[in-house]
């Protein structure tokens, strides 16, 4: 699982605490030195998407740490991330256990911040500007432009 910091950087998860079964607060810190951004970062159950075809699972996953385990026991893995941006995305699980075929959504995004980053206000615009693709770094410039 990867999860960003604000300033476009690869976040290193440190401890998790459990808030429900489903649902695990995750405390995480920039790879960058110079930004040194310390957070928490949710990550909890969204819905399913293919119920587990084993009768006697629980219906909702399991997260411990940052690891996500099926109502069946197994272990899930993440098929594949949509990133709705650089401090939200949906996870999608399938569970490795093929009789079981549960699939299902989870979601992490950012909280709050537990200490700043240490980057200047510009270098963490341009970090963001960066991260943008192209027509939505062309977008951004027509709407600077009108002022």
């Amino acid at each position: 699982m990867r999860v960003l910091c604000k300033c476009g950087e690869r976040a290193i998860i440190s401890r998790s605490e459990p808030v429900q079964d489903d649902c695990s607060n995750l405390f995480c810190s920039c790879s960058d030195p110079e930004c040194g951004h310390t957070f928490v970062s949710p990550l909890g159950y969204k819905h399913s998407l293919v119920s587990s075809k084993i009768e006697t699972a629980a219906s909702l996953p399991v997260v411990n740490g940052s690891r996500v385990t099926c109502g069946c026991g197994e272990r899930a893995v993440i098929q594949k991330t949509n990133r709705l941006s650089n401090d939200c995305a949906d996870l999608y699980y399938v569970c490795k256990n093929p009789v079981c075929g549960h699939k299902f959504v989870m979601s992490l995004f950012y909280s709050h911040s537990l200490s700043p980053s240490s980057k200047a206000t510009d270098e963490l615009a341009v970090a963001l500007f960066k991260a943008l693709s192209p027509n939505q770094r062309r977008n951004l410039q027509q709407q600077i432009s009108l002022f």
